[in-house]
């Protein structure tokens, strides 16, 4: 349709996270009044609050029962609560203030607000372990980034939020946290991977207790399906749901998989069955008042009139919508300034009020004036001072903020030079490795063997040098030369690397320490089927040094290597029985092997960990993200 693809863009949040807020919906339209009156009664018992952690107590209850109905005030009884929080100096309640706030500015459309925020919660649920209230902040914080255009971050917060949901088996975060991931790639247009995280996303919700997320969720994936023009799975989504939806209890659902099968029919060209959808789910959203869904089906069913050659009903309907758009500017133009003309009526009652109370002032006190000027002026000093100071404390916040925003950016941009200058250097390093290598094969060895060969040659040609007793030691010279050469040929750049990848060059390493009297272990395990090759040279060179500086200073007699993958990582872990070192006084030492290997895992992403002691021997222990 012409309105349709505007319409997937204008209302995307509608569609991609209807699932998470319409069940609040309707739970706050049945509680709205009781709320109200939970509100008032929590004000009464405010006044008489014996202490501060009552006090605030009560401040949080205000938040919550007024969240929904008064966003404004509720954001104003957090404020409240933090206050209280920071007087008590109760950390636990500071952070989950702060996490409340930035809800509160996600829900004003704060999103720069809302951010520092939940860094803060995030920083401090993070040191305490708290699994549950960290997968909500990363929510947060990855809503905060996506809003304020950083999808980067936003990915990476919601894949962080995913990780959490998995590891304390929460199905119904896990599938939150899928369907964010899969509308930040939709925002990019990698459809494929949008539709791949919803399609799991689907699987966690189909314990029958989340059977309203699984319809909505479902409704998304079929709207996406669309948009990747795959109509047929789209038009089984949503006749299934069309099927089993309840119709009265949810009537949202229901029209809303009727206007999707009517988007359907018209890309496919049955122009008259998606006349009869959509004119079905218009009259839904009609009966049960979804004025803005109303408002937009209109759209779709002038295009499919005018498909239908109903050109009589597609102007009539055409005309209504552009009525409808007037009226909306109109009455929200109306609004605004009967808002201000009661403000102005209001401000003019109190200002005769005031002039009221002048006069009665002078006829009654005149021999006081003086005094009730001057504590009149002292008054106002003083309030001019307190105003003064809360505006250059809230100026101070707002510098504060943009300045810890800046060092956010500037951090960011340091770490991406850093990664990208290591990334050349690397590069840099493997290609002068390979020229050397081919080198000392092609040249240094090919070298080596023709001396042999022509050493050879004389040896046969002239009996007399074995009266010398120098041949046998010239060729085992020559023979040991060719090996060295064929050795840092192979180290410089492995051929089982190249063909048979990092598993066989892994194997490869294990076999050449077995040669060299070592008891080695290998052990390869669910390797991802492709990974970055710089990746691969990266990890086997971090293997080959760690081997390197346990043949130099471990004394070690077996050697350990793990190398197996899981969950998108790869866990790396080596162990040898050598004689241990103290890691402390090793890392600040002169010696580059440690930081070199740290630092090749800080380029992967990764985490490392040492565990090892004195005469105890060692275990290093490697987690490296795959993507």
């Amino acid at each position: 349709m012409i309105s349709k693809k505007k319409y997937r863009v204008k209302k995307i949040w509608v569609l991609q996270i209807m699932c998470f807020l319409f069940i609040v919906f309707i739970s706050y339209n049945k509680s709205n009044a009781q709320g109200n009156k939970v509100a008032d009664s929590l004000k009464q018992l405010l006044v008489t609050a014996s202490n501060d952690s009552v006090t605030m107590g009560l401040y949080n209850q205000l938040r919550r029962a007024t969240y929904y109905s008064d966003p404004v005030t509720s954001k104003d009884y957090t404020l409240k609560m933090l206050e209280y929080a920071i007087k008590r100096k109760d950390s636990f309640h500071i952070a989950l203030s702060n996490y409340y706030l930035g809800n509160a500015n996600i829900t004003g459309g704060n999103f720069v607000e809302a951010l520092p925020y939940y860094l803060k919660a995030a920083e401090y649920f993070e040191r305490k372990e708290d699994l549950n209230r960290l997968g909500s902040v990363y929510n947060g914080v990855a809503a905060a980034y996506e809003n304020n255009g950083n999808d980067s971050l936003s990915l990476k917060y919601f894949k962080k939020s995913y990780a959490i949901s998995n590891k304390i088996g929460d199905n119904k975060k896990m599938g939150i946290a899928l369907n964010n991931i899969s509308n930040i790639y939709k925002h990019r247009g990698e459809l494929d991977i949008a539709i791949e995280y919803l399609e799991k996303a689907v699987t966690y919700f189909e314990d029958p207790k989340l059977d309203v997320y699984l319809k909505t969720i479902s409704l998304n994936l079929a709207n996406i399906y669309i948009d990747a023009n795959r109509y047929e799975e789209a038009k089984n989504i949503y006749e299934r749901v069309i099927k089993n939806v309840d119709t009265i209890q949810d009537v949202y659902n229901y029209a809303t998989a009727l206007r999707g099968l009517g988007n359907v029919y018209y890309a496919q060209g049955d122009n008259k069955k998606s006349l009869y959808f959509v004119k079905k789910a218009f009259k839904k959203y009609t009966d049960h008042n979804f004025n803005d869904e109303r408002y937009e089906t209109m759209k779709d069913l002038v295009d499919t009139y005018y498909k239908n050659n109903e050109y009589r009903k597609a102007i009539e309907l055409y005309y209504e919508f552009n009525t409808i758009k007037d009226s909306i500017f109109n009455s929200d133009k109306d609004k605004n300034l009967t808002e201000a003309l009661q403000k102005y009526e209001a401000e003019k009652k109190d200002r005769e009020i005031i002039e009221q109370n002048l006069i009665i002032e002078k006829k009654n006190k005149q021999k006081n004036r003086i005094l009730y000027g001057l504590i009149a002026l002292g008054i106002f000093s003083i309030l001019l001072l307190i105003f003064f100071r809360k505006r250059l404390k809230y100026k101070n916040a707002i510098a504060f903020q943009k300045e810890t925003l800046q060092k956010q950016k500037i951090t960011e941009l340091q770490q991406k030079n850093k990664l990208l200058a290591m990334s050349s250097m690397i590069e840099g390093q493997e290609a002068e490795r390979l020229r050397i290598a081919k080198d000392l094969h092609d040249s240094l060895g090919g070298l080596l063997s023709t001396v042999k060969a022509h050493f050879t040659t004389i040896q046969n040609e002239v009996k007399q040098l074995k009266q010398f007793d120098l041949t046998d030691k010239t060729n085992e010279l020559i023979d040991e030369a060719c090996l060295e050469v064929r050795r840092i040929s192979h180290n410089m750049m492995p051929h089982a690397l190249s063909i048979a990848g990092l598993k066989g060059a892994i194997e490869d390493l294990g076999e050449h320490l077995n040669e060299q009297g070592y008891i080695a272990n290998v052990e390869i395990k669910n390797l991802p089927e492709k990974m970055e090759s710089t990746k691969e040279i990266i990890i086997y060179r971090l293997i080959q040094e760690v081997i390197s500086n346990i043949r130099k200073h471990a004394k070690a007699k077996s050697i350990l290597v793990q190398l197996i993958g899981h969950n998108n990582e790869i866990s790396l872990i080596i162990v040898d029985d050598g004689k241990g070192f103290n890691y402390s006084e090793a890392i600040t030492g002169n010696g580059l092997g440690l930081k070199s290997i740290n630092s090749r895992v800080q380029f992967l992403d990764g985490m490392i960990d040492w565990d090892t002691q004195p005469h105890r021997g060692t275990s290093l222990t490697i987690n490296i993200p795959v993507s």
